[in-house]
């Protein structure tokens, strides 16, 4: 199967990242195709200054089943470094969300983003090990304890505010840090499965980890 790369660099802004970038992209597609089927994918290259991860100094997006895309902002002084290891653990992780669009999707509810997030998290995990993200581990037993109850209580919200669970600031990053603790709790309870065979589970099988193993 084919990843097909389009490097949106009009403006230049990407000159002399291009080879980086696609190497990154080569060397994640052939880590993540030893575990999952090939599949046929765009990846879209693009620079839109100041709509990154600040200590990456890029990010990821999976709009769909057949698409990722990787913006970079290259005056972001880490961005330059971060074309490695870093680089890869965001397409792959990625990568995981798109095949799963190709299954039950992203998810409308609270639920099924925090399972999507997490399972995506422990996709990386898997193929590269390493400590989890800053976004994975940034609450302590207490915050995660009040954002499970929370969670818990909205489950099945479809009007969940995404930007609040996920990218606020009070505290930042809530829904990535709970949902990668919650599928790892699931993940240590069935050592036989994996994020790689976990790609289209039902976000309703991770609903009793959350009720018994958070408090």
């Amino acid at each position: 199967m084919t990843w097909t790369i389009h490097v949106a660099n009009a403006s230049g802004r990407l000159d002399g990242l291009v080879s980086p970038i696609r190497a990154a992209i080569e060397r994640a597609q052939a880590r993540a195709e030893a575990v999952t089927e090939p599949v046929d994918l765009d990846v879209v290259i693009q620079a839109w200054p100041g709509r990154v991860i600040a200590h990456l100094g890029h990010a990821g997006y999976a709009p769909t089943g057949d698409m990722i895309q990787l913006t970079f902002d290259p005056a972001n002084s880490n961005c330059a470094q971060n074309l490695g290891e870093p680089l890869e653990r965001t397409i792959v992780h990625e990568l995981h969300h798109a095949l799963r669009w190709r299954g039950p999707g992203y998810g409308r509810t609270l639920g099924e983003a925090l399972v999507t997030e997490g399972l995506a998290g422990h996709f990386a995990q898997q193929l590269y090990g390493g400590p989890p993200e800053k976004w994975e581990s940034s609450l302590d037993a207490e915050g995660l304890a009040q954002a499970a109850s929370d969670a818990a209580a909205a489950w099945d919200d479809e009007a969940y505010d995404h930007a609040a669970w996920f990218f606020g600031t009070a505290p930042a990053w809530r829904g990535y840090a709970l949902g990668y603790a919650l599928v790892g709790r699931h993940l240590a309870a069935r050592p036989k499965e994996t994020p790689a065979k976990l790609i289209h589970a039902e976000a309703a099988s991770f609903r009793d980890t959350l009720k018994s193993t958070f408090g």
